[in-house]
């Protein structure tokens, strides 16, 4: 068990009884979830665990927790219940369902409830407004349908979160000054089929996300019986990452505050990067009045001043503020890379890494490449890079679409063509970028080879035709002996699994990388990475088929053809508790926003093309917007482009000084002068650089530097 060393602050503070509610602040680093773990290790030794509730805006920011539970060898008592909002509330609803279900609009009350899942509710959005969208709904937007379901999914997120009514979506989405005209009518159809939706849930007896809050705040929190039942299960709260979370779950703790003997909330300074998803600092800050102790933590764990001082210079060249560099003294903090053109950039940060590791600079693991979107062809070449020269690395993408992934597609191609009872058929770029993913040496001109030689797309269900057909010897040797070996593997395999009865989706691919492509002979080899995601689509593969069969009465057949149609419209995954992000020994590639709700630190990062546009504006999503869906807006206010500036300017702000909060020694800065569409990239963050720059210089020029 490691023993952790508390500043005098910290001591004092896990000191204040434990029969006291305390609102912590500060800045990232500053040592306030150490803080946590420690009066959460007291109160187990004081509480009955199950007594003790530890809330976090997302799963994986309830780790430390679990592993503090766990490194207590001592202890027996029974478990606290560490969960998020979604899952508080599920649980609660699922308890006293034939209590609320009734209440709450459910057209089968004794039928019991269906949770859905990201994937599930996708699945079901889209067969409820497919039939609006044939007949004419969202011809004024290009949008694609998994993208089109998301944001309609979304908005209903808001409004429950927020707690507004559906109704209310487009009108507040309307409050955009120069809205274009055909957006007015989108925003209309969006309630409709937000609408329908909802009836066709209260139909079934099933509750997406949005469904869920609004039942629990609405009808649970309402009930005597059921609120007087969650209020004397939970004595103490950790509520971590508070300013991460939304309205509604501020709203429950203020009116649960009163009843709790023990209450700590941790609050980051700084903190709302998930405010797309509707995270809200303001309603956070609206608890510390209610707290009997505010207490704030100032100063940083083995803070770096050279960082700090990079930090507030950079802060005030990105707002164009007077120059105050009173100390310029950070070079050693940040380094600019400069590179013509993208695959210039990426060759270099890969030799860069690799001549810290040799020379003893930096572990892997101290190591993350950062960009504001990570791309599949970025991910791919970086990836690419990083094997060359022998660098370990994994990357992190919560919202990649499952088609997006050249694996899972491998898999899903071997899989149509294992089930030819399915008629799905296969194309000739699906065969080959599936040989090219799974067998080692097959490149792209190989690959072609064979999907010519070996592969009919009129006969794309018989799959591939032996390597010995080959009749002409010249095929033969220029495709390699070697690798005809893997493709009669392959062959065999799928042969040899046609001739058994079909196995559900799950399952196939669950025996294809076990018994196939998990074997040395092929890519996926020791690659903990891709046996991740494969582990992850085949639980949701599991819940896809248990829902439609239990709740939509389809068969195993239908369901597994039904969840591959899904994932090639782009279906997106749930938030799978993964460990993948936590591989030790590797190079965390990510999106900032994903390495900051991390909430650890490295010594260094990589900054990806700085003068990219994604380091400043939002992601572009015509049919929601997080800043008209917030609580804290004026909905009659009109959105204008100098808000937007201003919340892109904030974003950005925010972004930057969380990334150099979790830094330990330096900032790797690199810059390209042609983007990969080949544009020419001059984004405020680069041009926030290129003042610091001047500033420092004309620092160091005064001062005779």
């Amino acid at each position: 068990m490691t023993t952790i060393s508390l500043t005098e602050a910290q001591q004092r503070i896990v000191n204040i009884p434990l029969e006291s509610s305390i609102f912590l602040e500060g800045e990232a680093g500053n040592g306030k979830t150490t803080c946590a773990l420690s009066r959460f290790s007291n109160l187990l030794g004081e509480i009955p665990g199950h007594q003790i509730l530890v809330l976090v805006p997302q799963r994986s920011l309830g780790l430390p927790y679990i592993n503090e539970v766990n490194q207590k060898v001592n202890f027996s008592g029974s478990m606290p219940s560490i969960s998020t909002l979604g899952g508080l509330t599920r649980k609660m609803v699922d308890l006293f369902w034939p209590i609320i279900a009734k209440d709450a609009g459910f057209l089968n009350p004794q039928k019991p409830p269906q949770f859905l899942s990201t994937e599930t509710a996708q699945y079901c959005i889209g067969k409820v407004i497919e039939p609006l969208i044939e007949a004419g709904y969202f011809q004024q937007v290009v949008l694609q349908r998994n993208r089109l379901y998301g944001q309609i999914l979304d908005n209903l997120n808001k409004a429950a979160i927020i707690r507004f009514p559906v109704e209310e979506i487009s009108q507040r989405l309307k409050t955009v000054a120069n809205l274009e005209p055909s957006l007015t009518k989108a925003y209309d159809q969006v309630v409709a089929c937000a609408k329908s939706f909802r009836e066709f849930c209260l139909s079934h007896s099933l509750l997406d996300y949005s469904l869920q809050i609004e039942v629990f705040f609405n009808h649970f929190w309402n009930q005597k019986v059921c609120k007087d039942y969650l209020l004397s299960r939970f004595q103490a709260l950790i509520f971590d990452n508070v300013e991460e979370d939304v309205p509604a779950a501020h709203d429950l703790v203020k009116d649960w505050l009163p009843h709790l003997k023990s209450a700590l909330f941790i609050f980051d300074q700084n903190g709302g990067y998930r405010s797309f998803l509707g995270a809200d600092p303001i309603s956070a800050a609206s608890i510390k009045p209610l707290c009997s102790e505010k207490e704030e933590l100032s100063a940083k764990i083995n803070q770096n001043n050279s960082l700090s001082n990079f930090s507030n210079a950079l802060h005030a060249s990105i707002l164009q503020e007077k120059n105050r560099l009173a100390n310029c003294d950070f070079g050693e903090s940040y380094q600019i890379n400069d590179y013509h053109f993208y695959p210039a950039m990426i060759k270099g940060i890969a030799n860069l890494i690799r001549e810290m590791v040799d020379s003893g600079t930096a572990s892997p693991d101290e190591i993350v490449i950062l960009s504001p979107y990570l791309s599949d062809a970025l991910l791919y070449s970086l990836s690419v890079s990083l094997d060359q020269v022998k660098i370990p690395h994994h990357s992190s993408r919560p919202s990649q679409s499952y088609f997006d992934d050249p694996t899972i597609r491998a898999f899903l191609t071997f899989a149509k063509i294992a089930h030819p009872h399915w008629q799905m058929q296969v194309s000739f770029y699906e065969m080959r970028n599936a040989l090219m993913v799974l067998v080692p040496g097959l490149d792209i001109v190989k690959a072609d080879l064979v999907t010519n030689t070996l592969f009919s797309v009129k006969r794309s269900l018989e799959g591939l035709r032996s390597f010995d057909s080959i009749t002409n010897p010249v095929m033969q040797t220029r495709i390699t002996f070697k690798i005809g070996e893997k493709l009669e593997m392959i062959r065999e395999w799928l042969d040899n699994y046609k001739s058994h009865e079909p196995q559900p989706l799950d399952v196939f691919l669950s025996m294809l990388f076990g018994e196939l492509f998990s074997q040395k002979q092929f890519s996926l080899f020791t690659n903990f990475q891709a046996a991740s995601r494969l582990a992850q689509i085949i639980q949701s593969v599991q819940s896809f088929r248990q829902f439609l069969t239990q709740f939509l009465s389809a068969n195993d057949l239908t369901a597994s053809m039904e969840f591959i149609k899904s994932v090639e419209n782009g279906l997106l995954p749930s938030a799978i508790y993964a460990t993948e992000n936590k591989q030790g020994g590797s190079i965390l590639i990510a999106p900032a926003h994903t390495f900051l709700m991390e909430n650890r630190r490295v010594e260094y990062q990589f900054w990806l093309d700085i003068g990219s546009l994604g380091w400043w504006e939002r992601l572009n999503q015509p049919l929601t917007n997080p800043y008209l869906l917030n609580r804290n807006r004026d909905s009659k206010q009109y959105w204008t482009e100098s808000l937007e500036f201003e919340a892109n300017q904030a974003g950005m702000l925010k972004v930057v000084d969380g990334l150099i909060n979790r830094c330990g020694k330096t900032v790797f800065i690199n810059t390209i002068h042609t983007n990969e569409y080949g544009s020419e990239q001059k984004g405020p963050l680069l041009r926030a650089f290129n003042t610091l720059q001047k500033r420092v210089y004309l620092s160091k020029k005064d001062n005779n530097v």
